[in-house]
């Protein structure tokens, strides 16, 4: 059997970014992939996974921090080695259909431009549309002209980031299979496909190979082969079968990243503060930490924190959600999947997992594969018709969670002075160093407010305890 040939080549990529707090964090560790000839290749992943950042890095319009890409040399017909469909189409409002697309070469003369356009405007279905500017032309037909722009040159290489997703679903529908008979067409020159999206039916349509993307940072979870004849045929039992097949890796992925623990010395919120600096160690004594204690001691206080041996970090989503999932699962009769769950709901996955893993966090439910599971505290918080009885059972599971707690406990001690937010923010880059500090603030503090736990005043940058 003869050897697939490689036309681009990813080793060691990494690529780190600077948050506005100037910290860096790694958006993509590791990655080492090939594309081959011939080859559609899907990237799929949560937001945030790093599917848009790798594109780029492949298409040269961003540089990794480490690592390589590399290209096969190109054939003769291959005008260029890239290039790169946006989803907001990307067009030169001022000028006509024609020249949007001729404006890719730039080497060629008018008569071979004439050429090539007339070819690609044949090829894509705007026969007719030449003249036109974009204003004149619907959203579908805007990026038809995108795509006949990265086409007229016969890259190497097409990269393509969410390039429907801007669309209504009928004009996504109808533009995917124009994709699939363009990929069919033997005149084609370009030799591979690069597509980030977040639609399973679009990566199974459309891609010889899906792979899916961890988070935080950014990893080759998966890679699942698609050996299906074009055009795929979505009630088939092969097609089902492979869909089912990506649904299970990407939720397992995902529902276990979200809520994965992470490992902490779980020190009291005292002793945490105490091993501070000399200028951390005189603002503790303003608000009264206890210090006739030995450091054994406090280490050894039996509190719920210190049972705790790992952290989790907290999910950035609005508790409503939370209640409104458990109230929901509580009226099933029979356990249920992710899947069917979110159909049933009307919603993507992307827009359900949030809460479901915010769920699981606070002990509400449990995700055994990609089952969604009521847990005797879920079905006793869902039962709950009391508000105050409700609140309070909210109020005791965000209390066991270690950050929140150790949180809490400070701004208690601190009394009415306060506890600034510079040293609640420390205490969770300590106990999550690979967060987003920012956010896991943020999300606290909408958490606490939800459960009346803790205030915030931003005028003094300051948490307190409600009266």
């Amino acid at each position: 059997m003869s050897k697939k040939k490689v036309v681009l080549s990813v080793r060691s990529l990494c690529k780190d970014y600077r948050r506005p707090s100037g910290n860096m964090f790694t958006v993509l560790e590791g990655i080492h992939l090939d594309i081959y000839d011939g080859e559609f290749l899907a990237l799929v992943g949560l937001s945030g996974s790093g599917k848009s950042t790798l594109l780029r890095c492949m298409a040269g319009l961003i540089n990794p921090d480490r690592g390589t890409v590399t290209y096969a040399n190109p054939s003769p017909e291959n005008m260029q080695l890239s290039a790169f469909v946006f989803q907001n189409f990307a067009l030169f409002p001022w000028m006509t259909i024609r020249e949007n697309i001729a404006v890719s070469m730039p080497k060629l003369t008018k008569s071979e431009q004439n050429i090539r356009v007339d070819r690609i405007i044949q090829l894509v279905g705007l026969k007719g549309f030449e003249d036109a500017f974009p204003r004149e032309l619907s959203g579908g037909m805007r990026q038809r002209v995108s795509l006949a722009r990265a086409m007229v040159s016969d890259p190497m290489i097409m990269f393509m980031d969410e390039p429907f997703s801007a669309l209504d679903p009928l004009t996504s529908e109808s533009l995917r299979a124009e994709l699939v008979r363009i990929w069919g067409q033997t005149e084609r020159k370009i030799r591979a496909c690069v597509l980030v999206t977040h639609r399973f039916e679009e990566a199974l349509q459309l891609a010889d190979r899906i792979l899916i993307l961890s988070s935080n940072p950014g990893t080759i979870f998966r890679s699942i082969e698609i050996n299906l004849p074009r055009p795929r045929m979505p009630n088939s039992p092969e097609y089902k079968e492979l869909e089912e097949l990506l649904e299970k890796a990407f939720g397992q992925l995902h529902l276990d990243k979200v809520t994965e623990d992470v490992d902490f010395d779980t020190s009291t919120p005292e002793l945490i503060l105490q091993q501070r600096n000399s200028d951390q160690i005189t603002r503790n004594k303003s608000i009264n930490l206890p210090n006739d204690k030995t450091s054994e001691e406090i280490r050894t206080k039996d509190t719920s924190l210190n049972k705790a041996k790992r952290v989790k970090p907290l999910i950035n989503t609005n508790l409503t959600l939370v209640e409104g999932l458990v109230s929901r699962l509580s009226t099933e009769v029979e356990t249920t999947d992710l899947y069917d769950l979110c159909e049933d709901m009307g919603q993507s996955v992307d827009q359900v997992l949030p809460a479901v893993a915010a769920a699981e966090t606070l002990g509400f439910i449990t995700t055994p594969g990609i089952r969604v599971i009521l847990t005797d505290e879920g079905r006793k918080f869902a039962a709950e018709h009391d508000a105050e009885a409700r609140g309070k059972i909210m109020r005791t599971a965000i209390l066991k969670l270690p950050v929140v707690y150790s949180i809490y406990e400070l701004v208690k001690n601190s009394g009415d002075e306060g506890l600034e937010a510079d040293i609640a923010i420390e205490q969770i880059v300590m106990m999550l160093p690979f967060e987003d500090h920012d956010v896991q603030f943020q999300t606290l503090l909408k958490w606490c407010r939800y459960a009346n736990l803790i205030i915030y005043d931003s005028d003094e940058e300051k948490l307190f305890i409600p009266d």
